[in-house]
């Protein structure tokens, strides 16, 4: 495991870093997202793109959430408006 140090802490999420490999990670209620420098900082941008209102959708369960697919197109994360927001 790697030697990490926090960058970011806001609630259920943190951001950090290993400071021998430079991966960072984000830890977001149960999910660990790993990526490298460049990969963290294309994520980060095409998340702060994102309007929640613009991109949302009504799910069964009755809550707005907006969807965000993953490179492997089996996976796809889900996030209420308080979440995306914390992400």
């Amino acid at each position: 495991m790697c030697n990490t140090r926090v960058l970011a802490w806001k609630e259920q999420t943190v951001v950090s870093e290993c400071a021998e490999c430079l991966h960072m990670n984000i830890w977001h209620a149960n999910l660990l997202l790993n990526f490298s420098r460049n990969e963290f900082l294309s994520f980060k941008k095409v998340i702060n793109s994102l309007n929640f209102w613009d991109h949302s959708h009504p799910f069964p369960d009755g809550s707005e959430r907006i969807i965000l697919r993953t490179t492997n197109s089996d996976i796809s994360f889900t996030f209420e408006v308080t979440d995306f927001e914390l992400l």
